[in-house]
This record gives structure tokens, sequence and C-alpha cells, in this order.
């Protein structure tokens, strides 16, 4: 007599579906369909938004990426400060600035071992400018335009910009990503978890972040 497989957990049917769903759009259409056909509700709920108390200052101003953009989404951030702590003479616990990091853009928020063995610039097409092949390091972490020295962690505890990712982007992209390299959707989300730079938030998605910032008093300002 055949013996009968259990039947799934209610989230690991989530995640072959997710799985499933990711695959085919991205064979369709690339990453941005894949992420578009993720199910609702893909995102596990987050109940954290310990990250809206450290919007604070009255010059307020929410960033939105959803694209790699060069990396200008942190660059735009800072110039926001420097721009309005210089011209209206403040200080920087004056000014707040929020990055939101969700679609195509929330890797930027990962550390170098998740890039190397996710192949993460292969799957958001960006190419390390040392090698000019698909990068295999975070190359914008430390190389924010017309910054040179300042990296994403600097830029989070010394200059008080407010770094999030979203939650949904991570979960697509893991799911999909682990399945390309051999490892289970489970194990590559608590990887990729694990791997957000320092003092980078997650949220349940981009756009609850989004909403959440101007909620707090920010300004939007679409970040490429």
């Amino acid at each position: 007599m055949a013996l009968l497989s259990p039947a799934p957990t209610p989230r690991r049917g989530f995640l072959q579906r997710l799985a499933a769903a990711g695959t085919a759009a991205l064979a369709a259409g690339g990453w941005p369909r894949a992420l578009a056909a993720a199910p609702a509700g893909s995102a596990a709920p987050l109940s954290d938004d310990a990250w809206l108390n450290r919007i604070r200052g009255k010059y307020r101003q929410v960033f939105d990426c959803v694209e790699p953009n060069g990396g200008f989404g942190a660059a735009y951030a800072l110039n926001f400060i420097d721009s309005t702590k210089d011209t209206l003479k403040l200080v920087d616990g004056d000014i707040a600035a929020v990055v939101v990091f969700r679609h195509l853009s929330m890797p930027l928020t990962l550390n170098d071992g998740i890039w190397a063995k996710y192949k993460v610039g292969e799957i958001i097409h960006v190419n390390d400018p040392a090698t000019g092949a698909p990068a295999t390091r975070n190359v914008f972490r430390d190389n924010i335009a017309m910054r040179p020295g300042l990296t994403y962690e600097d830029m989070i505890a010394r200059r008080g910009v407010v770094v999030v990712a979203c939650n949904l982007a991570l979960t697509v992209f893991s799911g999909i990503a682990g399945k390309q390299v051999g490892i289970p959707a489970d194990q590559a989300k608590q990887e990729w978890t694990a791997g957000l730079l320092p003092g980078v938030a997650l949220a349940p998605s981009g756009v609850y972040a989004v909403n959440r910032a101007q909620e707090k008093g920010c300004t939007y300002c679409y970040g490429g």
C-alpha cells in the first residue's frame, strides 16, 4: 500500500505556491512580474513599527525606491538633509529622511554574503563596476553618490536616515532565488532577513511603509 505524505502546513503550502507562482511569472516576464504574481498576504505579518519613532524633527520626507537606480535613493535622502540644513540653518535633528527600499530595490539593503550566495546581481541586473560582471557584493552599500567613504550603516547610525526594507519583496525574492541555488524557501528567507544591513527596519510591505511614513508627517519623493 502506498504511503500517504502528510498534508503540507499552511506556511509550507504558501511557500510552495509562492515559488510556483514566482517561477512561472519569471519565465513569462521577469522579476517585476514575479513580484506582482505573489499571492495576497504572502509576507508574514509584522507588527514592529518601532522605526516610525525614529522620524523626528519638523522637516520630514520619505523617498520611495522601487528600482536600484544606481543607488541614488540613499543620495537623495542625504541631499535632502544637507540642503535643508544649510538653507534653513538647522541641525540634523530638525530633519528626518526615510528611504523605503521596495520592489526591485529591496536587495540594496542586504549584505555582501547574501549577494554572493544568491547571485543577487543577476537577479536585479546590477553589474560590479570593478569587473563588469553581475555583482556578487552589494556595490551600493559603500558607494553612495557624492559621499565617498560613507556606508549605508554610517548613513543610518550617524546621519539618522531611517532605512526600511519591504518584507513582501524579501519573501518573493528569497523564495525564488533560493530555489535557483537549491535552498528551501524557509531557509532562504531566514538568511535574507538575517542578512539585512545593521539598522535596516523590515516593514510588512514597502507600500505600507510609505503610507505610514506619510501618516507620520513625511512629504513624498519618488526615489527611482
